[in-house]
């Protein structure tokens, strides 16, 4: 039930109680795990010759670049046909300060790329030595990749090849992915979950960091103060090698003539695990604490990745956040993240996961698994890929899965594995029709007053941002899509949104919005509250009074502040948002109205 204050008297209730349901979540839904890919496998060629082994040593030391004998290994040195691996040489920048031992050289990595395959590729799996885990149809020397074609893609997924892109070979969304900390691409675990991104429907490209290479530090190292504090340069600058071979491997890629023809360029996204997920958040403008003092400086990033997921994703340890002081250099992450956390991480700590998240400016979620440590298991593997291909369909808008965004929109968890909770989910429109009619609408928030305020016009915006609305307004960095006037084809499909000012004499100094047309009449007729016009245009409810499937539901919460004269209202697509707002003594009443991705 809405209340509304004049000069400290209770007004009529402006809204029935039935238009405003109980809290209408958005990720409400429990679902089952997706089935396994569709699409058979072949990776490149990265056959090894195991008696170049050092004495004592085995192959994984080379793969992850442990020091053997005295000095860092690397695979390289084991390949037995290193002209058809794919070979990364990449340019370090020179800044000795950040990179005091590679600044200005080229520093050669190795790559293995994975993708969907014809079913009839006759090429032989590779075991992996060492190991039980194979490579599936590894390129002989030499060859050409077998590519998927289009016509073979859209028969796997029931679609019109003719609605597909022309030629023969199918161009595919990629992914740009980071092993963990003194990892490989095909150590274990690793090769298992590019294989299944590629039967997904994937480009997959990982490279070989060879952290030791760099600095010898080991995973249970970056929880040791007495190291971190002697061994800190060393770390950055290992830290920062993975965003600069991470894009010089896609600079490669994009170039390569066997693969490149393969990769959809405006469909790229990026997949970490542990350091890899920082690396992934490196990539799309979180900069990185390089000293012990804190100090805040930028990483190379690469602007073809559109979205990132981060599996139990490093942010740093309490007394050396990874992404400056207070996690503040998250804030240049703006594009779509997702970060997959376990509750009992003492290497990644959930806790500095969730307040790097929380800094990012762009859609932002955070799947928390219950006693979930640094590990992947392999009953938690459908938990795991489900949220992450789900994300990746949805926001890299992959053509073969058009419900991707309606799952999305309400998947809250998975069925098996952990028990897993979705607690940070705030999604921010980027992409819009093209049209002087569609816009986001943006969210402010006054820090002297406590209140929010919603705006859709630039030239609004502008001026709030300049201080010509009174002090103490800023972005929250939350948002949804509405529309600035109404397109004449949308005269049946959109509705009008009232804006309110609580203008009398001591009265709340607040707006109140609502699409309501009963609600808005009513409030025209009450006093007190000026009319101030049609904010924008939104989506409206249905007869049942929710949102259609592939919309968000745009929730309202209240902070009963009436009986204070400081009526305020806030609107967001985000249940976490709105859980907090709770906790914080607000009402949540429902939802207002809805908008689509």
């Amino acid at each position: 039930m809405l209340r509304l204050v004049r000069a400290g008297k209770l007004l009529a209730a402006a809204i029935p109680a039935c238009a405003l349901p109980a809290l209408a979540a958005n990720h409400e839904l429990t679902i089952n795990p997706l089935p396994a890919g569709r699409f058979e496998v072949a990776c490149s060629n990265i056959e090894q010759d195991t008696s170049r082994l050092v004495a004592g040593s085995e192959p994984a030391d080379y793969w992850a670049g442990r020091v053997v004998e005295g000095r860092p290994r690397y695979i390289s040195e084991l390949l037995v046909h290193p002209g058809s691996a794919l070979r990364v040489d990449a340019l370090v920048p020179d800044l000795r300060q950040l990179y005091p031992g590679n600044a200005g050289d080229v520093v050669e990595f190795t790559a293995i790329v994975c993708h969907p395959t014809p079913r009839d590729n006759p090429d032989p799996d590779y075991p992996l030595p060492g190991t039980s885990d194979v490579v599936p149809h590894m390129l002989p020397p030499g060859a050409q990749p077998k590519l998927l074609t289009a016509a073979e893609y859209a028969s796997a997924f029931g679609l019109d090849p003719s609605a597909l892109p022309p030629g023969a070979v199918m161009q595919l969304p990629l992914i740009v992915y980071s092993h963990g900390l003194g990892g490989s691409p095909i150590g274990k675990g690793y090769i298992a979950v590019m294989s299944q991104l590629a039967a997904q429907g994937y480009m997959v490209a990982a490279i070989f960091h060879g952290d030791p290479r760099f600095s010898r530090v080991r995973i249970e190292d970056l929880s040791d103060a007495f190291y971190a504090l002697t061994n800190f340069d060393r770390i950055v600058e290992m830290m920062l090698m993975r965003p600069v071979s991470l894009k010089a491997m896609t600079d490669v890629l994009l170039g390569h003539a066997g693969y490149a023809p393969a990769v959809d360029t405006e469909r790229i996204g990026g997949f970490g695990a542990s350091m890899g997920g920082q690396a992934m958040a490196h990539l799309l403008g979180a900069r990185i604490t390089a000293t012990l003092g804190k100090s805040c400086r930028e990483t190379v990033t690469d602007p073809r990745i559109k979205a990132a997921v981060g599996y139990v994703p490093y942010a740093g340890q309490s007394f050396l956040p990874a992404f400056c002081d207070d996690q503040a250099g998250a804030e240049g992450v703006e594009r779509p993240f997702l970060a997959i956390t376990g509750s009992a991480d003492t290497t990644a700590p959930e806790y500095l996961a969730e307040q790097a998240v929380n800094r990012f400016k762009g859609s932002r979620y955070m799947v928390s698994l219950a006693g979930g440590e640094h590990e992947l298991r392999a009953e938690d593997a459908g938990d795991i890929f489900t949220w992450m291909i789900t994300f990746f369909n949805a926001y890299l808008d992959v053509r073969a899965d058009s419900g991707a965004w309606a799952r999305w929109i309400k998947m809250g968890r998975v069925n098996g594995g952990r028990t897993d909770s979705l607690v940070v989910d705030v999604h921010v429109p980027t992409t819009f029709d093209g049209s002087v009619h569609q816009a986001p609408v943006r969210e402010f928030y006054n820090t002297d007053l406590d209140h929010y305020f919603l705006a859709a016009w630039q030239g609004e915006v502008d001026i709030i941002l300049s201080g010509g609305a009174g002090q103490g307004w800023v972005l929250t960095n939350e948002s949804f899509k509405g529309y600035r006037q109404l397109a004449p084809a949308l005269f049946s499909a959109i509705a009008p949104v009232c804006r309110f000012y609580g203008a009398a004499a001591g009265g709340p100094n607040s707006h109140f919005f609502t699409a309501s047309p009963d609600s808005c009449e009513a409030v025209k007729q009450m006093g007190g509250w000026f009319y101030e016009g049609i904010g924008f245009y939104v989506l409206p409810l249905t007869a049942t009074g929710r949102c259609p499937a592939g919309q968000f539901e745009v929730m309202r919460a209240y902070n009963d502040r009436w009986r204070q004269n400081d009526s305020n209202h806030r609107y967001s697509t985000s249940d976490s948002t709105m859980r907090e707002m709770a906790r914080r003594g607000w009402i949540v009443e429902g939802t207002a109205w809805c908008a689509l991705p």
